[in-house]
């Protein structure tokens, strides 16, 4: 599952947001570094890990259109051995299929 590029505290895509792995605020819990859109997300965050941990859990971002959903109100789609979810919007799924390279890099979030 790709939800290391969604902020732990507020549920938002940094890549819907045009923050990039290099540019969000990094933070370590638990031997693992975690991305925030800023720092007040970040701070939150350290007071209580592990509630917002459970809270992203199951989200996921969609490859083409960014929205953020949780994985049980989404299309799964495999691709070189890989999943990726998709909002149910038949279009995400096209516009992907045309240029999936672009959006896996994308969704990189370098």
């Amino acid at each position: 599952m790709y939800n290391d590029l969604i902020c732990p505290t507020c549920g938002c895509s940094l890549v819907r947001l045009g923050i990039s792995k290099d540019k969000s605020i990094v933070y370590d819990y638990d031997g693992k570094d975690y991305h925030f859109c800023c720092d007040g997300c970040a701070k939150i965050f350290a007071n209580s890990p592990k509630k917002y941990l459970q809270e992203i859990k199951n989200k996921v971002v969609c490859p083409t259109c960014l929205g953020e959903k949780s994985i049980k109100h989404t299309i799964n789609l495999s691709l070189n051995g890989k999943n990726y979810h998709f909002c149910r919007c038949p279009h995400c799924i096209s516009e992907f299929n045309k240029n999936p390279d672009y959006f896996i890099k994308r969704m990189s979030g370098l």
